[in-house]
């Protein structure tokens, strides 16, 4: 049961606000576990429910951590600037008490939030709130401080006040607004494709880009267009079968910094996309396309700004990046939009070496690294294998490929040994054997049809026999993959916890060590599966009430690949 209830099915749809939020963050590559909360804050006039209500009702989050809120929101809209603001239309006076009502309930949830939170290392996001039944409900995100280190916002300027801006915290507020949409539908949280439920995670992704690109990052002037479609277009568009890459400077036109080499007569706009296209094909990265929000209007030399300059660069056919400067904002590939990072962290990448090949030196990894990095900026696929047989494998395959004198693998020679078909062969210690090698081996259960020729060659060979060896494949497409690629070793004990939490759980509470549980599918053994399993089937025998849902979930069973080398201790 539901002790501090606000509708039927509040439970279901902070569940759904969770999983899409965490889904909208792993698309655009952060892998990161977000906490939803939904606080409701009694109406006035309302006298039969609770003053405060929070889900979930557990013992982290208690209506102790709300001091007074009703009076504070109170005394917040008495005080609020906006109190002596007026409209000039009837309807718009009308609405002023409750829009400024809904601000200070979501600015006082989240003062309080930051209070009782601090020092847990995390960012907290509050939604507008939205009436349900009885109660003003707020959708709250909460997030780990630390990813968003590496996505620091820039300021602007709008409407007359300093506001932050990025990718990241786009797409938040774009599940955050959705949530609040969803809440005016009837029975929120009772159908999860239902009218009034949340949007896909590629919508609001597509939506949150779509906004970043409306930020005024031109002085003085404001995007009215969809700038993310218009790079899109431009993005996707050959001229005379070639591919258009350079970088176009978003200024005011007649910024006395722009050396303009060429200057239009007439502003061609960005809705002609194909007249656009030529004249990007005269562009570099020295030599810059030059426009505003509307139109292209010159080409010039790299523009001498007082401040960073906000660009575009086309990488490829249906590749580029918006950065500030040298600061990457976002990048897109056929029309994805994603967080601009490495395609694996140098951690992960450090980790997944010594795990495969124990004893690996620093200096081999950094330059196994270096050699990724190569790969990845390259325009074409290639394939690196890293083998403990490396050099019995050159001669194995010696009719099969290159045998070479052994050599050390650089970028200079990964960048010209790549331009020939077949694979490079390289030791542990960055040492290469042999270039140019058709692979084989054995097809195996990690093949798939819907990979091309390179990624299959790779896992065929790589499975094949007990030799430890690892794959670095670039495709025709510019994805990568690491074959294998281990999943992160993780703590032991925080599995074993919720184990036991469940064991002892019952239905008003085992919602939490479930979903750990859940987290931590890979790493469970059968003994810890077997004790979730009958917890949760004992969570589930007993009958349902009238008007209850119950959601145990999918049972647990162990994954044949888990060993203890997987757990910390």
């Amino acid at each position: 049961m539901i002790e501090q209830f606000m509708w039927g099915y509040q439970r279901h749809f902070r569940v759904s606000l969770r999983l899409r939020a965490e889904q909208v963050l792993k698309r655009i590559g952060l892998d990161v576990e977000p906490v939803a909360l939904l606080i409701g804050v009694r109406r006035d006039g309302v006298e039969d429910q609770h003053p405060l209500c929070i889900e979930p009702d557990d013992e982290r989050w208690s209506p102790v951590m709300f001091p007074d809120i009703h009076a504070k929101i109170e005394q917040a809209w008495r005080a609020h600037p906006d109190q002596h603001l007026v409209y000039g239309d009837e309807q718009s006076m009308n609405d002023k008490p409750e829009h400024i009502r809904r601000a200070c309930i979501s600015s006082e949830v989240k003062a309080a939030l930051d209070i009782a939170e601090a020092g847990r290392g995390l960012r907290i996001f509050c939604s507008t709130p939205t009436l349900v039944e009885g109660h003003y409900v707020v959708c709250v995100l909460q997030l780990p401080e630390a990813p968003f280190e590496p996505f620091p916002p820039f300021p602007y300027t709008w409407m007359g006040e300093q506001q932050e801006a990025s990718f990241l915290l786009r797409c938040i507020r774009a599940v955050l607004a959705d949530a609040e949409r969803a809440l005016t539908g009837p029975d929120p949280g009772r159908s999860a494709s239902g009218s009034g439920e949340m949007r896909p995670a590629d919508e609001l992704i597509r939506e949150a880009a779509e906004s970043f690109l409306r930020v005024p990052v031109i002085p003085g002037e404001f995007a009215h267009s969809d700038m993310f479609r218009a790079f899109n277009q431009l993005s996707q568009l050959m001229y005379e079968g070639t591919k258009g890459l350079g970088r176009l400077v978003l200024a005011k036109p007649n910024d006395p910094a722009i050396d303009y080499v060429l200057r239009l007569q007439k502003a061609v706009p960005f809705s002609q996309t194909r007249w656009v296209r030529k004249l990007l094909q005269m562009a570099t990265r020295e030599t810059v396309l030059v426009a505003n929000y509307q139109s292209i209007w010159g080409l010039a030399r790299v523009p001498n700004f007082a401040t960073q300059p906000f660009c575009v660069d086309f990488l490829d056919q249906h590749e580029w990046e918006f950065r500030r400067g040298e600061q990457l904002l976002l990048r897109t590939r056929f029309g994805e939009p994603r967080l601009p990072q490495e395609v694996i962290a140098t951690e992960r990448f450090a980790e997944n070496l010594q795990r495969l090949f124990p004893g690996i030196t620093d200096a081999a990894i950094a330059s196994h690294r270096a050699v990724l990095d190569q790969m990845g900026e390259q325009d074409h696929g290639s394939m690196v294998i890293i083998a403990d047989d490396a050099a019995s494998e050159a001669a194995r395959l010696d009719l099969q490929g290159t045998h070479i004198e052994p050599v050390a693998l650089t970028p200079e020679l990964m960048a010209r040994a790549s331009r020939i078909d077949g694979t490079i062969l390289v030791d542990p210690a960055g040492i290469c054997h042999a270039i140019g090698v058709i692979l084989d081996g054995q097809a195996n259960a990690e093949c798939t049809p819907s990979r091309g020729a390179r990624y299959n060659s790779a896992v065929r060979y790589v499975g094949n026999g007990s030799v430890a060896r690892m794959a670095l494949v670039v495709s025709e497409d510019r994805t990568l993959d690491i074959i294998p690629l281990l999943r992160p070793r993780v703590r032991r004990q925080p599995i074993v916890d919720a184990v036991e939490a469940l064991t002892r759980a019952t239905v008003d509470n085992f919602h939490a060590p479930r979903n750990t549980l859940d987290k931590y599918r890979f790493y469970l053994s059968l003994v810890q599966c077997n004790a979730a399993n009958a917890a949760l089937d004992r969570i589930d025998a007993p009958p349902l009430q009238v008007g209850e849902i119950r959601y145990t979930g999918p049972r647990f069973s162990p994954d044949p690949h888990m060993d203890d080398s997987y757990l910390i201790d």
